[in-house]
């Protein structure tokens, strides 16, 4: 009776990982509609809303914040930074200096880096090689062809825009590992709960911050605010909150180094929502940078599954 109770599991399991790709994929594309908006402000957007939400369960950040010590407590703040809001900063700008392919296949590579510094042994076996040979090409691939054609100018692809992405690739391995350590520390936090005390301490960050830079009042006044409104919401809500929430149950469900393997739907849908922005089906090139860096992620990730003999 529990075996079949537990197929039904796993599948809704599974389902909840993927669907958190289709609102993962979301922010690969924010930057690029909201173009007269900076990075700063299209992130202060999404925690706004996204804070708001979270002062829904401020009773469970009370508890959570009044439970644990300085150490807890400043491990709390650099996971909100680190998965969150300074990410999401980072992530927006590195987008708007690059574009939504860019920054989709780099953060696609989060399967195996996460893992890899996670303490899995498989992700080093030999086994691995072949799709780690395959991502790679297929990153070269991506930058080397633009890279002939413009007689060696890369516009498109931003040097800096593109060592900012690979920061936020480490910012948020980081975050994945902590995160997954941080609770199993603490078995009496929930991960509804603790995304919630994420959601309130990015709102406290990012208020400050913007009025350092800019205003809400400012932004309001601007043109395409209305679209900042609704785009914000998107990120803020369904981003953040509600994706969250389909990742906490689909992890309490999914053996963890399968659903690793789900995050290649942030990819996909990230490379979809950047085409379909874009009005143009991908390049030669780009659909040969794509499919292997996809067949890497699947090769390395049903590489770690395979156990070595003893």
């Amino acid at each position: 009776m529990s075996r079949q109770n537990s197929n039904p599991d796993l599948l809704k399991g599974l389902l909840a990982g993927a669907s958190t790709g289709v609102f993962w994929g979301l922010p690969f594309l924010a930057p690029q509609v909201l173009v007269g908006f900076s990075a700063l402000e299209i992130a202060f957007g999404r925690f706004f809303f996204f804070g708001w939400v979270s002062l829904f369960f401020l009773g469970s950040f009370r508890r959570i914040w009044g439970g644990l010590g300085l150490a807890g407590r400043l491990r709390l703040v650099l996971l909100s930074a680190s998965g969150f809001w300074a990410y999401s900063i980072a992530l927006f700008w590195g987008i708007q200096r690059t574009d939504g392919i860019v920054s989709s296949l780099i953060l696609g590579l989060l399967p195996i880096t996460i893992p890899l510094f996670g303490g899995g042994r498989s992700v080093r076996s030999p086994r691995v090689l072949p799709g780690l040979i395959l991502i790679l090409s297929g990153l070269v691939i991506l930058f080397w062809i633009p890279w002939v054609r413009q007689g060696g100018e890369l516009s498109a692809h931003d040097p800096l825009g593109t060592l900012v992405l690979v920061s936020c690739l480490a910012s948020w391995t980081w975050y994945a590992v902590s995160n997954g350590n941080f609770l199993r520390a603490h078995p009496w936090i929930s991960g509804k709960d603790l995304s919630s005390a994420m959601g309130v301490i990015s709102l406290v960050f990012m208020v400050p911050l913007l009025f350092c830079f800019s205003s809400p009042f400012e932004i309001l006044a601007r043109p395409g605010a209305v679209g900042y409104l609704w785009v914000a919401a998107g990120l803020g809500i369904g981003s953040s909150w509600l994706a969250n929430w389909l990742w906490n149950y689909c992890s309490g469900r999914v053996p963890h180094s399968i659903a690793g393997t789900l995050l290649v739907f942030e990819t996909v849908f990230g490379l979809v929502y950047s085409f379909l922005f874009e009005k143009r089906w991908p390049l030669v090139h780009e659909t040969v940078a794509i499919l292997f860096c996809l067949i890497g992620v699947v090769w390395s990730v049903v590489a770690q599954l395979v156990r070595d003999p003893d």
